[in-house]
């Protein structure tokens, strides 16, 4: 009988473990989908995670970039503060080009530097193309590297340029060439009034890329002779046709014995007799240009003054003649925005 009662026992157990058997799989099923969404929810929580990172650096780097530009149009304000003042200082009539007053550090730390030089230390481009100089234009260009082809094609174009009549030069642009170019209006058919307006002639691009500081060597003021005391060295090589090294010991007299430029002991060229023998130039016929080509003293005073603010700087000019503003505004310095 006791074996008959463990046998009835044992059934019992066994038909009550497999009547909870499927609500043990239900329990199951239900952690192994638990544990899914608990997973998804995780991977989701790490995309927000993610998500909001990149917000923020975004954000980050806006705010970066916005500060950047605060900083940097504050810069260029007081830079350009500092240059007009520099400016009013410099067109004083009684002010020396040595005065100490023409350089300034501010207690913020901008600076501003101002340089008085002769507006006539440069080629007048308006007068060598009216008398079709044939000899200082080409000698310049090849100095800068272009062939010989697009020199001339430059020269006849800048002579078509200022010229009055609708003719076109051997290698040169009137108007037909410019409206194929869409270019409508050009070119002027008039002297050019300021620099900048070279830039718009056919063959100058290539010169702004060979040469970006192509604008330090012209002007539009002047008779047309180049002032040597304050005339860049490779200026008076051109003039003289020499090498850039047998100018200088005329470079070494300018700057006095101090050997800095616009100093108290600065030594003034008087003559073209003096300039051909520190040249070592005594073919008579470059004498004679040189008589032509050059002068000691222009009555036209260039007033570069270059405001700094940390770095940024801003550069601005002022021609006067006679105590008359001839031309004032704002240049890059050697062909770079700042």
């Amino acid at each position: 009988m006791t074996t008959m009662s463990a046998l009835t026992e044992n059934a019992k157990k066994e038909r009550d473990d497999a009547a909870s058997a499927p609500f043990l799989r239900i329990d199951v099923r239900r952690l192994q989908q638990r544990a899914r969404q608990a997973g998804s929810a995780l991977i989701a929580v790490f995309w927000m995670i993610a998500i909001l990172g990149l917000v923020i650096y975004a954000g980050a780097k806006a705010l970066e970039a916005d500060s950047r530009y605060a900083r940097q149009m504050r810069g260029r304000t007081y830079a350009k503060r500092l240059a007009q003042m520099g400016l009013e200082i410099g067109r004083h009539p009684a002010l020396p080009e040595h005065d100490p007053l023409l350089h300034y550090m501010s207690p913020e730390g901008g600076t501003y530097d101002v340089r008085i030089v002769a507006e006539e230390a440069r080629l007048n481009i308006n007068v060598l193309l009216e008398a079709d100089d044939k000899v200082l234009l080409p000698r310049l260009f090849a100095s800068w590297g272009l062939k010989a082809e697009a020199s001339s094609a430059l020269r006849d174009a800048l002579r078509d340029w200022v010229d009055a009549d609708s003719h076109v030069s051997l290698n040169g642009a009137e108007k037909r060439d410019y409206e194929k170019a869409g270019l409508e209006g050009m070119p002027f058919n008039r002297p050019f009034k300021e620099i900048e307006e070279m830039l718009m002639v056919r063959g100058m691009s290539e010169v702004n890329v060979l040469r970006p500081d192509w604008r330090e060597w012209f002007t539009v003021y002047g008779d047309g002779r180049v002032d040597v005391n304050d005339a860049r060295a490779e200026l008076i090589a051109l003039l003289a046709n020499v090498p850039l090294e047998r100018v200088q010991p005329l470079v070494t007299l300018r700057l006095g014995q101090d050997g800095v430029p616009r100093t108290q002991d600065d030594v003034k060229l008087t003559s073209v007799p003096q300039v051909a023998q520190l040249l070592g130039v005594f073919q008579p016929h470059i004498v004679e240009q040189l008589t032509q080509w050059i002068q000691f003293n222009g009555p036209i005073r260039r007033i570069e003054s270059v405001g700094e603010f940390g770095d940024i700087q801003r550069r601005l000019v002022l021609i006067t003649q006679n105590q008359q503003a001839l031309w004032r505004g704002e240049i890059p310095s050697h062909g770079q925005d700042s």
